[in-house]
Order: C-alpha cells, then sequence, then structure tokens
C-alpha cells in the first residue's frame, strides 16, 4: 500500500475513533447523574454475583483501563490485558495487542476470558467466541456482556446488536455450554435508558467528552477539541444541560423502580452470558 496524507489522515481518524471506544475510567460510576447508570446497574450487580466463576489465569479483552478488575481479581492468579493497537492507552500497560477476532495466545494458555461491550464492535463477533475457545483450556469459561438495545456509537465501529436466541445458538455451536444467560435490565429499565440517551445525544459529545476531560484534569494529548469552543457550547447549550442534569437522576430513579416492579424481560439493554468450554 502507498502511504500517502489521506491514507495517513484517515489511519488518524480511525484510531479516533478507537481510543474514544474504550473506557478511560478505571472503576465504574454509579452515580444517579450518569446517564449510562441504568445498564451498570445491572450489570455490575450480575458481575458481583458471579464473579467467582472466574479463576486461574484471566484475560480481559478489549480491556480499556479494566475498570470490572477489583471485582474479579479475588477469584483469579492472573488478570491480563488485551486491547486493540488503535485503542491502547499510552497510559496503561497492556499484555496484548491485537485486532479481533486474532487473539494472540497460545491455544489453551487461559482459564477465564472476560469482555464486557466489545463485541458489538468486531466485525466477526462469533469468529472472536471461537478464538475464545482455542484459547481457554478445557473446562475454561468466558463472561460477556452484549448490547442488544444502544444507541450508535463509536461510529464507525458498530456493527451488532443481539437477541438471546443468536447467542444460545452460536455459542452452542462453537463448542461451549452456556452456564448463564441473564438480561441486563427489563422494558422499563430499556425506556428509562433511550430517555437518557435521548437527552444526551442532544449535545455534541465531543464537546462533552472535553469538557469532562477538562474538569477530571486530564492532559491535552486526551482532549482533542480547543478548551475554550468547548466551554463556549457548554455556556451556549446551558438551559438544555441544566435540564438534563435535573432530568436524568429522576429517569434512573423511577425506571428502576418501574422496571423491578413491572419490566418484562423480552425488552431488555443488552445480555450477561456466562459459558463453559466442552471438552476436546
Amino acid at each position: 500500500m502507498i502511504i500517502t496524507k489521506e491514507n495517513l489522515e484517515t489511519k488518524a481518524t480511525i484510531a479516533k475513533a478507537r481510543v474514544s471506544a474504550i473506557r478511560q475510567n478505571s472503576k465504574v460510576n454509579l452515580s444517579l447523574f450518569n446517564y449510562c447508570f441504568l445498564v451498570y446497574y445491572y450489570l455490575i450487580n450480575e458481575i458481583k454475583k458471579n464473579a467467582s466463576y472466574a479463576k486461574g489465569i484471566a484475560i480481559d479483552i478489549g480491556s480499556g483501563s479494566s475498570p470490572f478488575q477489583s471485582y474479579f481479581s479475588p477469584y483469579v492468579e492472573k488478570y491480563l490485558r488485551h486491547e486493540h493497537p488503535d485503542a491502547a492507552n499510552s497510559n496503561i500497560t497492556y499484555d496484548y495487542l491485537s485486532e479481533l477476532p486474532k487473539i494472540n495466545l497460545p491455544d489453551s494458555s487461559v482459564d477465564t476470558v472476560l469482555s464486557f461491550s466489545v463485541l458489538e464492535h468486531v466485525s466477526e463477533p462469533f469468529e472472536t467466541i471461537k478464538e475464545f475457545k482455542r484459547i481457554l483450556k478445557n473446562n475454561g469459561v468466558f463472561i460477556i456482556s452484549v448490547p442488544q438495545y444502544w444507541h450508535l456509537h463509536d461510529e464507525p465501529h458498530d456493527y451488532y446488536r443481539f437477541t438471546k436466541h443468536i447467542l444460545k445458538e452460536k455459542i452452542t455451536k462453537a463448542g461451549f455450554e452456556i452456564i448463564y444467560l441473564k438480561e441486563l435490565g427489563k422494558s422499563f429499565a430499556t425506556v428509562g435508558q433511550v430517555f437518557c440517551n435521548a437527552l444526551v445525544l442532544l449535545f455534541d459529545l465531543e464537546h462533552v467528552k472535553n469538557i469532562y476531560s477538562f474538569v477530571l484534569g486530564k492532559s491535552s494529548k486526551e482532549s482533542p477539541t480547543n478548551i475554550g469552543k468547548s466551554l463556549v457550547y457548554a455556556i451556549y447549550k446551558f438551559p438544555l444541560i441544566l435540564l438534563s442534569i435535573i432530568l436524568i437522576p429522576i429517569i434512573n430513579i423511577l425506571f428502576l423502580i418501574l422496571d423491578q416492579m413491572l419490566g418484562s424481560p423480552r425488552d431488555t439493554i443488552g445480555y450477561f452470558v456466562i459459558a463453559k468450554k466442552i471438552n476436546n
């Protein structure tokens, strides 16, 4: 391939999109003011209940800053990190870098594979599941989460949404026994999450990320947009921002209560899955 200015610019754009896709925070924010509260509330509950399935050598696929590591560390001997080369954060040490579905580990080398909100960003998610099987030891397990609902994000690397039926079919065909499959919230949690997403999508997310990085004191390298422009944008959008700050916690509380009282599992934000490799 001939290296041109256009190619370099395209590669830089792709890398920027992938960097924005990883979770930069080392801990999930469960504040009621977080517009992702509902999905993370259910995900963290499932992780806490099932973390003991993790064992031995574990690898976190698409780990970002490994915000879930603290839940699994008591149960594993070693916690390895994997990331896409274009999404790797220079401040984090990764054990493996590769573009999925390829994972550059030896056959039967790990006991546990972890991957949360990653497979929807992979063009061949079920080939990735097969790669999980290759690197897992006999009776090894993978623990994953995938969305059934979410808005387009981290574009253009947003490819799939999943139902429980395709998960059951493809995971079983790949040589796994599903131990546990659970909805991440029910119908009212999904509706509440739609409302929260709709409020956030009123804004230019690049400015939102830039202001968020500025408030947290992150480096300018991680804040590509000029902070002055972002602050002007925040002043211009202040009435909508204030409305969102008021509404998001109300929506989170109300729809969490409704979900637990009346929600139907036929509509969900996503799925949490644990599956065991069947012996060869």
